[in-house]
Parts: C-alpha cells; structure tokens; sequence
C-alpha cells in the first residue's frame, strides 16, 4: 500500500489546522501511511537558478521523493492558497523537480460555506506546472472548524469524518492505482498488427464500388427566386436579386 506525504496549508486556527491533520491520519485505509510533510528549515527566498541547492533544499526533495504520493489540502489565503504551502512546493519543484510525475490529490479545507474554489484552481496549476500527475474531477472541499471536534481531539462530526475517509480512500487509490500503471512499463504506441498489412497480405481484390445508389456529386445548385413568382400582391411589384438582395434590373 502506498505512503502518501501529507502536505496540509495552514488554517485561521492553528488548533483546527493540527486537529485536521491527526483526523486524516487517522482516515488512511489500512495499510496506507500517511507521512506528513513539513519543513522550517528552508530559505525565506525561492531556490536560485543560477546556485546550488542549500542542504535544507536537498533534504526537502529527498522527503518529497520518498513518499508515493502527495495529498496537497488548502484553505483560501487572499484569493489563493497560504504562501507558506506554495514556499513548500517552489522548493519541491526546484530543477530537477521532484513533482514531475508524482501523483498529487488535491483538496480543499475551509469553514462551513467558505469556499475554496480560487485557491484549488490555483493550486491546480502551481502543481500542473511543476510537472505533477495530478488526479482530475472531482475535486474535494472538507468543512471544518474547530467545533466539529471535542476537547479530546476526537471528530464529531459525522459528515466531515466521512469526507475525510473518502478523501484519504481516493488518495490510496489513485497512489497505488499510477504505481501499478509505471511498473507495469510504457503503453505501446502502436496496435500489435497491421491491418493494413493484413489486407494486402491476402492479395485480395479491393471492393467495387456500386454500379448505383450513390448520387454523383453537384457542386451548383438551381433553386427558385421566392420573390420572383409569389402570390403575395405585397411582391407584385418587387423583383429582388436572390443573392445581393439588391432590386433585380
């Protein structure tokens, strides 16, 4: 079963953010590990182009590359998602990129009836752009707050404990279902015979075409003037060109 790295954009309430993270840990399927990722070590600034990776930059790819796949959960930060999360994935997909090809579920995490529509089709293409195999429709929203859990920490919401479940379940799935697919080596690009080939191998003469039935091609066609011959005493007197519409000479 895959191991899925966990990367979670932080939320208004730093208690609601870390209650979240334990309650979709506690959603993997069996047999699914949930790592999540998280790095404070990194420089303030984007890598440099021009410049070696800094050691924290190497250790943060090495991180990404462990795990099978990633689960990205964001809120909506000023129209987008947290700059922290997009820090994160900027030193991820630093060159090489370790996102390239890497199964990515994304999802969102907001108050009831906040949305989270502007910050996943921005995360949807931060990620599309570093190169990540990233799961289409339908795209997760999770609505949480603070009072969907008890003092214990434990979930009492029935609904956002469901969608947790869900959420972590299509992960697993889309993780392991890309693993299958790359061991199982390239899809071939051409069909195993040539039926083409085949036909030509039988030496057999080509159809004829029917003696009759098919109408030859007109490329003119004759139609009347509707103005010229009507009963209609509004166009007695009228005569028109059927093409320009201009009064006929």
């Amino acid at each position: 079963m895959p191991v899925i790295g966990l990367l979670l954009g932080h939320l208004p309430q730093a208690r609601t953010t870390r209650l979240l993270s334990s309650l979709l840990h506690a959603a993997a399927p069996a047999g699914t590990t949930v790592v999540e990722l998280v790095a404070t070590d990194l420089p303030l600034h984007a890598p440099y182009t021009d410049a070696p990776l800094p050691t924290a930059g190497i250790e943060w790819k090495r991180r990404i590359d462990a795990v099978d796949g990633l689960l990205v959960v964001t809120p909506t930060h000023e129209r987008s998602i947290p700059g922290s999360l997009k820090h994160l994935i900027d030193w991820a997909s630093a060159s090489p990129s370790s996102l390239a090809g890497k199964p990515v579920v994304i999802a969102g995490a907001a108050a009831p009836r906040a949305g989270t529509f502007l910050a996943l089709v921005r995360l949807r293409s931060i990620l599309g752009e570093a190169g990540a195999a990233l799961m289409g429709q339908p795209e997760r929203t999770l609505a949480v707050e603070a009072a969907d859990f008890a003092p214990s920490g434990a979930c009492r919401d029935a609904e956002l404990d469901a969608a947790a479940h869900a959420l972590l379940g299509a992960a697993a799935g889309y993780i392991a279902h890309l693993a299958r697919v790359n061991e199982s080596g390239p899809i071939p690009l051409a069909v195993p015979t040539d039926p083409i080939a085949a036909v030509r191998a039988e030496h057999a003469a080509a159809p004829l075409s029917p003696a009759a039935g098919v109408p030859a091609f007109v490329d003119t066609v004759t139609t009347a003037d509707p103005l010229a011959a009507t009963g209609d005493p509004a166009f007695a007197l009228v005569r028109t060109d059927s093409t320009t519409g201009a009064p006929a000479a």
